[in-house]
C-alpha cells in the first residue's frame, strides 16, 4: 500500500510540473514570436527596431575545445562604458557588436537525395565515411576515396585503418565525394553547404532596480551598433550596471541561452 501511495504522489509531482511547464513555454512564446528584420546602414550598424527580451538572465556557459561554433555562442567582453552625462542619445563611448566567430559553415551529408548528417566546418568534427554508408542502411566499409576536393575535405586514414573526414573550408552549395566500398559498389555522397550564424540583441541595464536603458534589435556577425537612445538620461557619475547578450538562430525568431556581461557605465 505505501508502495501505491508513493506512485501516485510521484505521478501528481509529475503532473504538476508537465502543467508549469506548458505555462512556461506559452508565455515564453508570446515573449518571443515577434521578430524584427534587421537593416545594415552604409555605417554597418544593425538599424531594426528593438524585440522583446525575457527579464531573466541566464548565465553564460564556456564553450568546450574544440569549439563547436554550432553549439556555441561567442560573446563580446567589456570593463566598462563611459557616456556622455545629460542626453539620451549616445553615439560614442559604449560598443556592442556580434563577434565574426558567430558566422560558420555547415556541410549536409546526404546520399541519393537522402540526408543524413552534417559537419560542421572547422570545428575539429570527424567522422568516419563509413558511418555515412550504415546511416543510409548500407552495411559495408569504404576501402578507397576516390574523389574529394582536399581544398574544403580533409581525409585521413586512422590507426584502425578506417577513411575519415573533416570540413575545413566553408562554401555554399554542392560538392561531392566519390567512394569504394568492400561490397564492390561505388557511392557518391553529396556534401551542401550552407552558412549559419547567431544575430545578437544587447539589452543594456542598470543594477539599480534592473532598469532598461537600451534594447539594440538584432545584431549580424561582425557588425556593431552605431548608436543608442537611452530610455533616460544618465547624471554625471559611476554605475553599476549589465549588459544582457541574447542570441537568435539565423531564422531571426528562435532564442538560445543568453549571456551576461557585467561592467561599470560611468557618464560624464
Amino acid at each position: 500500500m505505501e508502495n501505491k501511495n508513493m506512485s501516485k504522489l510521484v505521478i501528481g509531482v509529475l503532473a504538476a510540473l508537465v502543467v508549469l511547464l506548458g505555462g512556461y513555454i506559452v508565455a515564453s512564446g508570446a515573449l518571443g514570436g515577434k521578430s524584427a528584420a534587421t537593416a545594415v546602414g552604409s555605417t554597418g550598424a544593425s538599424e531594426a527596431s528593438a524585440l522583446p527580451m525575457e527579464t531573466y538572465q541566464a548565465q553564460y556557459v564556456k564553450p568546450e575545445t574544440p569549439i563547436d561554433r554550432s553549439k556555441n555562442v561567442t560573446l563580446p567582453g567589456w570593463g566598462g562604458f563611459t557616456i556622455p552625462a545629460k542626453t539620451k542619445k549616445i553615439t560614442q563611448g559604449f560598443e556592442f557588436h556580434n563577434p565574426a566567430e558567430n558566422l560558420w559553415y555547415e556541410d549536409w551529408v546526404s546520399l541519393d537525395g537522402t540526408p543524413l548528417e552534417k559537419l560542421v566546418v572547422d570545428s575539429g568534427q570527424t567522422a568516419e565515411l563509413s558511418h555515412y554508408l550504415r546511416l543510409a542502411g548500407i552495411q559495408a566499409e569504404v576501402t578507397k576515396v576516390l574523389d574529394a576536393d582536399p581544398a574544403y575535405f580533409d581525409i585521413q586514414k586512422n590507426d584502425a585503418g578506417a577513411y575519415t573526414i573533416e570540413a575545413v573550408k566553408g562554401y555554399k552549395g554542392e560538392k561531392t565525394l566519390t567512394v569504394q566500398a568492400d561490397d564492390g559498389k561505388q557511392y557518391t555522397l553529396t556534401l551542401t553547404g550552407k552558412e549559419e550564424c547567431y544575430y545578437i540583441a544587447f539589452g543594456l541595464y542598470l543594477e539599480d532596480g534592473d532598469e532598461l536603458l537600451f534594447q539594440s534589435g538584432l545584431v549580424a556577425p561582425g557588425l556593431y551598433v552605431q548608436k543608442m537612445e537611452m530610455t533616460r538620461a544618465l547624471a554625471p557619475g559611476e554605475y553599476p550596471a549589465y549588459v544582457v547578450c541574447q542570441p537568435y538562430l539565423s531564422d531571426r525568431a528562435t532564442k538560445t541561452n543568453s549571456g551576461i556581461v557585467k561592467l561599470t557605465l560611468t557618464v560624464g
